[in-house]
């Protein structure tokens, strides 16, 4: 995004202290480009509370609006994974405040390979190679305008514009990998070599690119539950970049190479139902020729009425239009009613017949991750007298429902 495409709007900037993200700051300045500096403090490292006052004095200078945070991390953990969650849940918070169109990030083309050379030893297949120029991060969009600088770039222009910059002392040790990577591998590389590096990379994004967008040609990632007649339709390589898509789109950590090709023969071979964990909290399910994603963890909710109300909830809203089979007549005697999850007990009887919940579910082929939140209705009495999509019990039914339970 060009200068002058980014000074129509107004931006929060995240600004670390570090020479990287001050040059980004000062040619936002020069470009007139309306931002809010966004600062973290982690008191990580003895040298915080200096970078943080040199951001606010640049900011004060200049007449910039300065806002800070200073996280703490209450539990053991990866500290570097923690610091960025907590990083991007500010500015996409201050985004929000201050009505801004997104938040600029200051990672440069070094950057972008080491991302990259990460990636690749990771084993996993990324969606991109590198950094976007552009994305969203929780919800919010963020640009990147310098990844076409190298790090000595950047760093000579705070020298050249006399931009007072911080070092931060734990980059310039060998105990993270991307450190080691920096300090040895893409150090060894003149900026010729990093930039024809850099290029290559971007032909493969562009490649990857016209792939995922065949595949979605023939089949929509954003879609829940998937047919496996039709998944089976494309060819493995496809396959394979259609998991990928779609497991990132249903917002479940991608898992390796390797996982992906031993699921897509599970997929040809197997015709009856299966479900297999993949993540601490994750799942794959295929039931009835439909695959899905499920969480591990359990779902119970329980919403008491006194009176008809319509709201709505992750797992169900009340409304006053529906289809026949959500519908429901009720009356004084039946109030309270309780809208809960379902129960292991659960059965209800239907003009057709009363059988056991879980039997309707796999009579209407409902899959088995959906089953868990799947809203039932109770009156006072405990008598079932609704479940969406499969009805309402033969004591009311009527041509004229009070309401409508929608899943």
């Amino acid at each position: 995004m060009r200068w002058d495409q980014l000074a129509e709007k107004k931006w929060i900037i995240g600004v670390s202290g570090g020479p990287d993200s001050m040059v980004l700051l000062d040619l936002c300045r020069r470009h007139q480009v309306a931002v809010v500096c966004a600062h973290v403090n982690y008191h990580h490292r003895p040298t915080a509370d200096r970078d943080q006052q040199l951001v606010e004095d640049y900011c004060h200078t200049h007449a910039i609006p300065f806002s800070s945070r200073s996280p703490i991390q209450e539990a053991s953990g990866n500290f570097q994974a923690w610091a960025r969650d907590v990083r991007y849940a500010f500015f996409a918070e201050l985004a929000k405040a201050e009505g801004a169109a997104g938040v600029l990030i200051a990672h440069h083309l070094d950057d972008f390979l080491e991302t990259a050379l990460l990636q690749q030893e990771s084993g996993r297949q990324s969606e991109v190679l590198g950094i976007r120029e552009e994305g969203r991060v929780m919800g919010v969009q963020v640009v990147r305008p310098l990844l076409n600088r190298t790090k000595q770039q950047l760093q000579d222009y705070c020298d050249r514009h006399h931009i007072p910059y911080g070092i931060d002392e734990s980059n310039l040790s060998d105990d993270y990998r991307r450190n080691q990577l920096r300090h040895h591998q893409l150090a060894e590389l003149s900026e010729a070599q990093k930039r024809s590096a850099v290029q290559k990379l971007k032909r493969r994004n562009r490649n990857r690119q016209k792939r995922r967008d065949a595949v979605k040609a023939k089949l929509n990632p954003a879609n829940q539950i998937i047919s496996q007649e039709i998944f089976l339709t494309l060819n493995e390589a496809e396959q394979r970049i259609f998991l990928r898509m779609w497991m990132q789109e249903q917002g479940a950590s991608v898992p390796s190479e390797a996982f992906l090709i031993e699921l897509t023969k599970a997929l040809k071979q197997k015709q009856g139902n299966f479900n297999l964990t993949f993540s601490k909290d994750r799942r794959f399910q295929l039931a009835y020729g439909f695959f899905s994603l499920d969480f591990t963890e359990e779902v119970s909710y329980c919403y008491v009425l006194d009176k008809i109300e319509l709201f709505a909830t992750p797992y169900f809203k009340v409304a006053m239009q529906g289809e026949t089979t959500e519908a429901v007549t009720l009356t004084e005697e039946d109030f309270p009613i309780t809208i809960r999850s379902p129960q292991p007990q659960d059965a209800i009887q239907l003009r057709f017949g009363t059988k056991r919940l879980n039997r309707w579910f796999i009579d209407r082929k409902i899959p088995p991750d959906q089953r868990r939140s799947w809203p039932v209705v109770v009156n006072r009495r405990g008598e079932i007298v609704l479940v969406p999509k499969i009805g309402c019990n033969v004591a009311h039914y009527s041509n004229n429902p009070t309401c409508f339970v929608i899943k």
